[in-house]
């Protein structure tokens, strides 16, 4: 699961603000574009427009555009968080804090909708301090002309996972574009150097009173995992190589934090699924995914412990419902495939143990009702899902 679009220092997240005055781009920024697109081998004329927002206004307009992008409502989105484990609050809180904090590290991003690049109208945009920001904006823009990507990572609505991947892809990008175009003169030595701050820098980074440590984690992942996954390619091809990441990016994030394997990961299908109960609504159907199945194990345990059982990911889908009559009571049937019948077996012992904790607002008052079938590499849990549905098979 996921904080929706995730690309960008808010960039992609935030995806547009329209409500906004047309006004010439700051000069940085046009300097700049020249510079992006030599590098990045744009022939054609480039220079994306720019659209000012006044800093006041940001957080409606951030708003407006996440309940038009989100599949369910942000606060909703929020509750199926809380409701399976993955952040503690009351979500209509936790969402204000974020529009906040998310207001309060933007400058400016790209909206690939209308090619443009949103600017908040205020002192920092036109220093040239921000230059670094303008590179790593331009070069979505970029990714939207020759690939098409910032309009992909939108439309993958249905699978987080997928989209968490595909978009560290992109965020790594063009933090190598932000350095190289910035950094003429920067050899491997200093990519290196770079590297290692990013991941210094996200280590450092502290999580803001009253915004959960899932949403600075997932802000995080892609500029962290994603920069070393660019680099990492284009150290063994150059932007050959770069681009064909670009154009066919991993489809999950288990790829990602092991590149060393070949065998490509397996998938869980919506279908394998029950649905939701009588008497129930669907309110949300997605993939948690390596990236994420860590992170919730790593709420409760060390968080070494919880990467190594992590890694024995193969797929997985997850479903929330919805009591029709009682709203504050919520079910979850989760289905689980593991590479190994043993790494099976060391996941679904780790779950027994700590998932009964991790979904105590699932269904409340405390922990609720879990059932669980093991077959071969295949484990599903529900949890407070009522009796008498029948079970989909599992593949031994």
């Amino acid at each position: 699961m996921r904080a929706k679009y995730s690309i960008g220092v808010v960039a992609s997240l935030l995806a547009a603000a329209t409500a906004a005055l047309a006004a010439p781009c700051p000069p940085v920024v046009t300097a700049l574009a020249a510079k992006v697109a030599a590098l990045r081998g744009l022939t054609s004329s480039f220079a994306p427009p720019c659209t000012l927002v006044a800093p006041a206004g940001l957080p409606r307009e951030l708003d407006r555009k996440l309940r038009h992008d989100l599949p369910i409502a942000p606060e909703e989105f929020i509750e199926a968080l809380v409701r399976s484990g993955f952040v503690d609050g009351d979500p209509s809180t936790i969402y204000k804090r974020l529009l906040d904090f998310y207001s309060s590290q933007v400058l400016g991003f790209y909206e690939p909708g209308a090619d443009e690049l949103v600017v908040v109208n205020g002192p920092g945009a036109a220093q040239a301090e921000s230059s670094l920001v303008w590179a790593h904006e331009l070069e979505h823009a970029v990714q939207e002309h020759r690939f098409h990507l910032p309009s992909r990572l939108l439309a993958m609505r249905d699978d987080g996972d997928e989209q968490r991947a595909a978009s560290a892809v992109a965020e790594g990008e063009a933090m190598l574009v932000m350095f190289l175009v910035t950094t003429p003169s920067a050899d491997a030595a200093a990519l290196e150097q770079a590297e290692r701050a990013v991941r210094e820098q996200a280590h450092a980074l502290g999580t803001p009173t009253g915004v959960p440590a899932y949403f600075v984690a997932d802000l995080v992942f892609p500029y962290t995992v994603g920069f070393s996954a660019v680099l990492r390619t284009y150290r063994a091809g150059g932007w050959p190589a770069v681009d064909r990441l670009l154009a066919r990016p991993p489809t999950t994030t288990s790829e990602l934090l092991h590149p060393d394997r070949t065998a490509p990961p397996g998938r869980v299908a919506a279908a394998q699924l029950p649905p939701a109960p009588a008497g129930y609504e669907e309110v949300l159907t997605d993939t948690v995914g390596e990236w994420g199945l860590a992170f919730l194990l790593g709420r409760p345990m060390d968080a070494r412990q919880a990467d190594a059982l992590a890694a024995g990911w193969d797929g997985d889908r997850l479903r929330l419902a919805r009591d029709k009559a009682d709203p504050g009571r919520w079910a979850l049937a989760w289905r689980i495939q593991a590479r190994t019948v043993a790494a099976r077996g060391e996941l679904e012992n780790a779950l027994r143990r700590e998932l009964p904790g991790l979904l105590v607002h699932l269904a409340p008052p405390g922990a609720p009702p879990l059932s669980w079938v093991a077959s071969g590499r295949t484990l599903e849990v529900r949890a407070a899902w009522p009796t008498g549905q029948r079970r989909p098979r599992s593949p031994s």
